[in-house]
């Protein structure tokens, strides 16, 4: 059972053309801790009428920073979803509820190169996990996004190559398993180097990485964290969820078990999924 806190929009700046931040005061400041983590994400209330696939009526954002008594989120405005339309009509002194934080981003001892990997979703992940990053730290980033003019400055200590793209982000074909091949081509991310590889991006572009990286480069789990931030047809996604059995919706929900890495659970999901048609 999550624990659900109450916010006020606070703040609100338009980043980009396409992503809006927004400051989110806790009413209980003390009571909201955060992970400290460069990618934690809290699951907001925003009026969302339908379960996302994880069953949530929430939806999940990155927590780009972090103030005295709050938060900031960035939310991507595309389409005319739940999340969208509350990115474009949050208006200071608007409440909302907002979960404790979650997070991914974890470098095992010892790691290498750390490669990032994303589109515009991504984004504010990669801001904070930079602008958290130590100067020993060496890090090859990629970032698809819709048009260029959603690119800007990536402050960091550390020793950075970062490469913008426009592809991707459900406008078109994204180059992200393209380009994992292209750096174990360069050796970056080959097994032996080491490297720390985070994939965040659109949920089947995130699973073919995920298997490119497992079958094709050999790389460790342990080394690597993949998320599926989003759907690019979520409605059919959802319909073709609703079509399955209740067994095999049985099947599908014991997979993902709690004592286990979430990179350990996919090795057995992914060729569920694939059974199924998904």
């Amino acid at each position: 059972m999550e624990t659900i806190h109450r916010a006020t929009v606070t703040g609100r700046q338009q980043v980009t053309p396409l992503m809006v931040r927004l400051s989110l005061t806790f009413d209980t400041p003390d009571a909201w801790v955060t992970t400290g983590v460069g990618d934690e994400f809290v699951h907001i209330d925003v009026g969302a009428e339908t379960l996302d696939l994880d069953g949530h009526s929430e939806r999940h954002y990155t927590v780009s920073g972090v103030f005295p008594g709050g938060c900031e989120v960035e939310v991507f405005l595309h389409g005319d979803g739940p999340g969208s339309t509350w990115g474009r009509e949050a208006a200071i002194g608007d409440s909302v509820m907002v979960s404790d934080p979650f997070e991914y981003y974890g470098v095992p001892e010892g790691s290498g190169t750390r490669v990032l990997l994303g589109d515009l979703t991504a984004l504010p992940a990669i801001v904070r996990i930079l602008a958290d990053a130590s100067e020993d730290e060496h890090f090859r980033i990629v970032i698809e996004v819709p048009a260029l003019d959603e690119a800007r400055d990536l402050v960091s200590q550390a020793n950075v190559n970062v490469q913008w793209r426009v592809a991707g982000n459900g406008i078109g074909p994204s180059a992200i398993c393209d380009v994992v091949r292209g750096l174990a081509d360069e050796g970056v991310i080959a097994p032996d180097a080491r490297p720390y590889v985070w994939i965040a991006c659109e949920s089947k572009i995130s699973r073919a990485a995920r298997t490119l990286l497992r079958k094709e480069i050999g790389l460790p789990i342990a080394q690597q964290r993949i998320v599926g931030y989003w759907h690019a047809n979520q409605e059919q996604v959802m319909a073709d969820w609703e079509a399955l059995s209740d067994e095999t919706k049985a099947e599908y929900l014991a997979i993902w078990r709690e004592d286990r890495t979430d990179e350990e659970n996919w090795l057995e999901l992914e060729p569920f999924l694939q059974s199924v048609g998904a």
